[in-house]
C-alpha cells in the first residue's frame, strides 16, 4: 500500500512540475516576441533621434502652419504604416525590418520635400551636433 502511495505521488509530482515548465516555456515565447518587437521599435526611436527626425527637432524650424499639418501627415500615415508591417503575419522578421527602413526613408524624403532649404539646413546642424 505504502508503495502505491509513493508512486502515485510520485506520478502527480512529475506531471505537474512538466505541465509547470511547459506554461512558463510558451509565456517566455510569447515575451520573447513582445520584447523583440519594443527593441525594434525603441531601437527605430533611437535611430530616428539620431537622425534628426523627432517632434522636438521639428518644432525647432519654425514651420509655418501648412508645413505643420504636412509633417504631422507624413508622421501620422508613416506610424500607421508601421504598425501594419509589424502586425504583417505573413513577413518574416527580415522582410519586416527592410519594409521598415523603406518607409523610414520613404519618410525622410517626404520631410525633406515640405522643408525649405534654410530648414534642411538647421535640421543638418541639429543632427551633426553630438547627442547629450
Amino acid at each position: 500500500m505504502n508503495k502505491l502511495m509513493l508512486l502515485l505521488l510520485s506520478l502527480v509530482a512529475v506531471t505537474s512540475v512538466s505541465n509547470a515548465q511547459d506554461s512558463t516555456a510558451r509565456k517566455t515565447k510569447k515575451e520573447r516576441i513582445q520584447n523583440h518587437a519594443q527593441n525594434m521599435d525603441s531601437t527605430r526611436r533611437q535611430n530616428l533621434k539620431e537622425k534628426g527626425i523627432t517632434k522636438e527637432n521639428l518644432k525647432d524650424l519654425d514651420l509655418s502652419q501648412d508645413q505643420k499639418k504636412q509633417v504631422d501627415d507624413i508622421l501620422i500615415n508613416t506610424k500607421k504604416e508601421k504598425e501594419k508591417i509589424k502586425n504583417d503575419a505573413t513577413l518574416t522578421d527580415a522582410q519586416k525590418e527592410e519594409k521598415l527602413k523603406a518607409t523610414e526613408k520613404d519618410a525622410k524624403a517626404k520631410l525633406n520635400n515640405v522643408l525649405t532649404p534654410e530648414q534642411r539646413e538647421k535640421m543638418k546642424k541639429k543632427r551633426m551636433k553630438p547627442q547629450e
